[in-house]
């Protein structure tokens, strides 16, 4: 699931679906925690930038039809694994989860995928006159990782996509008369929608998620009931304009976490009870191309304003946080030959920041910070007939080529399809 998000919670998440279901910089310690939510994220937006003319090799093949299928596509334009554009630059290939986010690019796609690095696999395919693909993925939550199951249907007018994570335990104890029902950390469900309106394509999604562990004890009468859990949505478009790409979406989130005692007093947790409002604006210009490389430069962005409940209880005050964030990347990519594709990227991002979240009246703070550094990645694509493989060097390797015979991994991302 996709997953990446614009506000910030005790313990912000990643991924990252998923999403979660909210889009967050690709990489999490580039934005303090005051501004940093969950799920999401950073998924983008397919690219409808041109094709560069770099064509696969005819190859033999039992079926006329998949031959010349294989012949008239490019290196650049098939979909992409996890381990390509991880820093979410807006112009680059279709990866797998930008199929979760915008369900309607599943139409007419047919592949298998699967990364051993990242625990997933995904298989697009024909039903009928419409695509569909199934996923076997994992939760976004930040604070638990259970395993996902996804569903994509598409038509040329439309697509949609259900993420579905839940995990429940129910007991009883007739001799203690104690019963017990536990959300496990990470249930996760939403659902994804997306249709095209002619000069770009609309999409939204909703989500309902728990963290932590919600749940509710009966003990011989005494009752006690926990609960954590957030909702959210976003609702965007994305499209094309020359060189230019943009996905730009306002994204909403809820949270809550209360607790009721066995006196059937009803408590809130400050720290997780909020209400979050963003807006993002992405864009990528392809600033050279010829047919063998482009070059794309691009800048992810959002301004979040995130409003802590007042807690008339304990007479807790309400408070306010308003953060920007500009994260600029640049992807690169080059046919090395007819069948070898390496690329490579780079990203940071400055944040400003107004309060903290401390509650008290009489306290004012700004902050404008770097991230802690700029990140940069670097990785290859095999392309053959009809399948693929990705992969994206884990720094390490680059200090120790054989780590990976000691039982590291060399890979911070590794995945291979197979296409029809």
């Amino acid at each position: 699931m996709v997953a990446s998000a614009a506000f910030a919670q005790a313990t912000p998440p990643v991924a990252a679906p998923a999403t979660a279901p909210i889009a967050a910089p690709a990489d999490p310690q580039a934005v303090p925690k005051a501004i940093l939510d969950s799920t999401v994220s950073s998924v983008v937006a397919p690219s409808n930038s041109p094709e560069i003319a770099v064509h696969v090799p005819p190859v033999s093949s039992s079926s006329a039809e998949a031959q010349v299928a294989s012949e008239s596509k490019t290196i650049f334009d098939s979909v992409r694994g996890h381990a390509y554009n991880p820093y979410g630059t807006v112009g680059a290939a279709s990866t797998v989860k930008d199929l979760i986010k915008i369900p309607g690019d599943i139409n007419e796609k047919k592949f298998l995928y699967v990364s051993p690095t990242d625990n997933i696999g995904y298989t697009a395919f024909p039903l009928g006159n419409s695509s569909a693909m199934l996923g076997l993925d994992n939760s976004t939550s930040p604070h638990g990782n259970l395993a996902a199951f996804v569903f994509g249907y598409a038509t040329s007018d439309f697509g949609f996509a259900l993420n579905y994570s839940v995990s429940k335990m129910w007991t009883s104890d007739n001799y203690t008369k104690k019963d017990t029902a536990t959300t496990m950390p990470g249930d996760n469900i939403g659902l994804y929608f997306s249709f095209p309106i002619g000069f770009a394509t609309f999409y939204a999604n909703a989500s309902w998620l728990t963290y932590y562990t919600s749940y509710s004890v009966n003990n011989d009468g005494d009752k006690m009931k926990f609960d954590y859990s957030e909702i959210q949505g976003y609702a965007g478009l994305t499209g094309k304009a020359g060189s230019l790409d943009y996905d730009g979406y306002l994204n909403v989130i809820r949270t809550g976490s209360t607790w009721i005692d066995i006196n059937d007093e009803k408590h809130i947790d400050p720290d997780d009870s909020y209400l979050g409002v963003a807006v993002h604006f992405d864009a990528g210009y392809t600033v050279l191309q010829n047919l063998n490389a482009r070059v794309i430069i691009g800048a992810n962005n959002f301004v979040s304003m995130k409003f802590l409940d007042k807690i008339k209880s304990t007479n807790t005050r309400g408070d306010n946080i308003i953060g920007f964030v500009f994260s600029p990347n640049i992807l690169g990519e080059v046919a090395l030959t007819q069948s070898w594709l390496a690329f490579v990227g780079a990203k940071h991002s400055l944040n400003l920041i107004a309060g903290n979240g401390d509650r008290i009246k009489d306290t004012s703070i700004l902050t404008i910070a770097h991230s802690d550094k700029t990140g940069a990645t670097a990785g290859a694509r095999y392309q053959k007939a009809n399948w693929a493989v990705e992969a994206n060097a884990n720094a390490d390797i680059f200090n120790n080529p054989f780590g990976g015979f000691n039982g590291n991994n060399m890979f911070y991302s590794f995945g291979g399809f197979i296409n029809f």
